[in-house]
């Protein structure tokens, strides 16, 4: 055939009456990919005009009102001995361009989600961390690092990112800006609106939730701030990150300090008053905090007792700071200022899985003693106990307390400061060591 009758022949097949019959074939074709095997096509609806196009191209008759059959073979068969004088295939792509593979596509996506998960799940960081195993699997199932970095490969190289920064992690009062400069060179790396921040939240609070500890905070904080930025900072804080210098403070009641300085001043008009001071780790950082060598400053774990000694004890309550749960780089600071002059401890804390990891931090950090926080201590409130202990964590213990984890998991009881409240108040009443 020449050029010229080719090209009519062409012309003619790419009018309107065989549209029906192109977009069908393209689209069997991209579902099975481009195989010309299967059952054959049916097309219905058909106008008379394109009825007899098309049946005249298939070499079948026109006549009657039922769908016409059309298998991919023949009508490849009938475009190559025809005026097309090409494949099926060759013909939808001079028509549209290339056509698409789904079925290869979606083996080429899932090879390329392996691929590039495969080094993620491979991470340095994950090693016998059952919680950041589970905190992988859950993100690559959901999505949630391909939403945010918009590819498959991209949001596993985010996750990626997250885990050197776990790996990083529990820091030693590094700024936020400091740690995200480290690990990324960009200081903002790890803001909030930033998807490498978002996603190490979400990571940290997998961690903490594997530790047993206190939700951080979604609430309002105690200076009004917005409940997200709240627990946003408290969690990255409990990591010794610190979002800035202001957020973080450390609670606590009567500290009979002395000393030149503006924070000094502060602890001192509060004792004097018998109330309650927070101080900021911006007040903490370069404070000269002078106690009496020997003073014994009690710990507990929630605010609620040091309220109740300050509403009821006045400023004859026994020296007093609360951790607020895992402690902060502003508590530490306050208790590494305290330990330099000479202070001694004593600890209590939650009968709970999370209140023994917390305890175990403050009294292998600074020797405290456990006040009221051994096994006779527990048996003797367990009766009163209601709320069930969850399953132990990764490793509950309680070294100052031999048989303390035994006793816990027999009664299967916790007991919160709350409910003991009378017997610490009447040891902060004294003043004096009990253990």
């Amino acid at each position: 055939m020449s050029d010229e009758r080719r090209e009519s022949a062409r012309s003619k097949l790419r009018g309107t009456d065989y549209w029906p019959l192109w977009a069908k074939a393209l689209r069997r074709l991209e579902r099975n990919g481009l195989s010309l095997e299967g059952t054959p096509l049916r097309l219905d609806g058909l106008e008379p005009d394109q009825r007899r196009a098309i049946a005249g191209l298939l070499g079948t008759s026109a006549a009657g009102d039922k769908p016409l059959s059309v298998r991919l073979e023949t009508l490849d068969g009938r475009l190559r001995r025809g005026a097309a004088e090409v494949g099926l295939v060759e013909w939808l792509e001079l028509l549209d361009g290339p056509i698409r593979n789904r079925p290869a596509e979606r083996a080429s996506a899932q090879s390329e989600r392996e691929e590039s998960w495969s080094s993620t799940e491979a991470h340095p960081a994950l090693g016998d961390r059952v919680d950041l195993q589970a905190w992988v699997t859950d993100v690559r199932r959901s999505g949630a690092a391909t939403r945010m970095a918009g590819s498959v490969s991209a949001g596993a190289e985010l996750a990626r990112r997250v885990l050197d920064v776990m790996a990083a992690l529990p820091a030693h009062n590094v700024t936020l800006a400091q740690l995200a400069a480290q690990l990324t060179g960009d200081a903002h790396a790890l803001d909030r609106d930033q998807a490498l921040g978002r996603l190490s939240d979400a990571a940290i609070r997998v961690i903490d939730e594997a530790n047993d500890l206190p939700d951080a905070g979604d609430d309002n904080g105690p200076n009004g701030d917005v409940p997200a930025a709240y627990g946003w900072r408290r969690r990255w804080a409990r990591q010794g990150v610190i979002c800035d210098e202001l957020s973080v403070s450390a609670l606590a009641l009567n500290l009979p300090a002395s000393g030149e300085g503006l924070t000094s001043g502060v602890v001192f008009n509060h004792r004097r008053c018998g109330e309650p001071v927070r101080l900021t780790l911006r007040q903490l950082g370069d404070a000269k905090l002078e106690v009496p060598p020997g003073t014994l400053v009690r710990i507990c774990e929630n605010p609620s007792v040091l309220a109740h000694a300050a509403t009821t004890l006045e400023g004859e309550a026994a020296p007093l700071v609360c951790v607020e749960g895992q402690p902060n780089s502003a508590v530490l600071a306050l208790l590494n200022l305290l330990a330099a002059d000479g202070a001694e401890f004593a600890y209590h804390g939650d009968f709970d899985w999370g209140g023994l990891r917390i305890a175990t931090t403050v009294i292998e950090r600074y020797g405290a003693e456990p006040w009221r926080f051994g096994v006779a201590d527990y048996l003797a409130a367990a009766p009163a106990g209601t709320l069930l202990l969850d399953p132990p964590g990764a490793g509950a213990t309680a070294p100052w307390a031999p048989g303390l984890v035994e006793a816990m998991t027999a009664h299967n009881v916790a007991i919160h400061e709350e409910q003991v409240l009378d017997d610490l108040l009447a040891d902060l009443a004294e003043g004096e060591r009990q253990n």
